[in-house]
């Protein structure tokens, strides 16, 4: 059975307000960038806005389960009941946010490839899911899988700044390194529980910036108008 992060008790609960944080953010991303969808009918606008519902989705599934674990702790602990009940809540808030975060970073780098092939997408998409349902350790494989992933979209920005030299273009790219950072950490958090804080705090920096560069685009749209 796949290990479970080694959580600060301290920090269990400010990691639940950090992954809402996530959530918030993430799904206004999605519905910006299907409201541009919407304007412009660009296919990226689309599969942009899809990743990131899922990733948003993976972070309400998260918080949800872990706020209910954290209900549950400390009922479990002090009648010595449910213990069990409470683990597999955990196992299964993280292996729900796994699948479905790992399905919107492949959509986010199958946009980065410029491939128009359903097949492609979904066969590629079968091979990741499949690999960690075979995976002893299923949520190590998957940040090893994220990190591969976000390294190749970190690639792309960084190759379509160095083209196009942009202030919101170098944010997303910040952002995109923060995120691979932060999968690259948690590979580490199944050990050492400084490395799950850190990996919090590098994924807060990283939604910040898309933050923040999504308020500059509406600032420069309301501007255009």
């Amino acid at each position: 059975m796949a290990a479970i992060f080694v959580t600060p008790d301290w920090f269990f609960a400010y990691s639940i307000g950090l992954e809402i944080f996530f959530a918030i953010i993430t799904l206004i991303v999605g519905i910006y960038a299907f409201r541009v969808y919407r304007l412009t009918e660009e296919r990226s606008s689309r599969l942009f806005g899809t990743a990131f519902f899922f990733i948003a989705i993976s972070y309400i599934v998260q918080a949800t389960l872990n706020f209910v674990v954290l209900e549950r702790l400390e009922d479990a602990i002090s009648s010595m009941i449910n213990l069990k009940q409470v683990y597999l809540l955990n196992l299964l808030g993280s292996y729900a946010h796994a699948l479905l975060f790992l399905v919107g970073i492949w959509i986010l780098t199958y946009l980065t490839l410029k491939v128009k092939n359903s097949r492609v997408f979904t066969l590629m998409l079968c091979v990741l899911l499949l690999t960690i349902f075979f995976s002893a350790n299923k949520i190590f494989m998957f940040y090893v899988l994220s990190s591969i992933l976000l390294l190749f979209t970190v690639i792309y920005y960084f190759m379509n700044y160095l083209n196009n030299k942009k202030l919101n273009t170098l944010l997303v790219l910040i952002a995109m390194i923060f995120l691979l950072f932060g999968a690259l950490h948690f590979m580490f958090a199944v050990e050492h529980e400084i490395y799950y804080v850190l990996g919090h705090i590098l994924e807060f920096i990283a939604y910040l910036l898309m933050l923040i560069n999504l308020l500059i685009i509406l600032k420069h749209g309301k501007k255009t108008r």
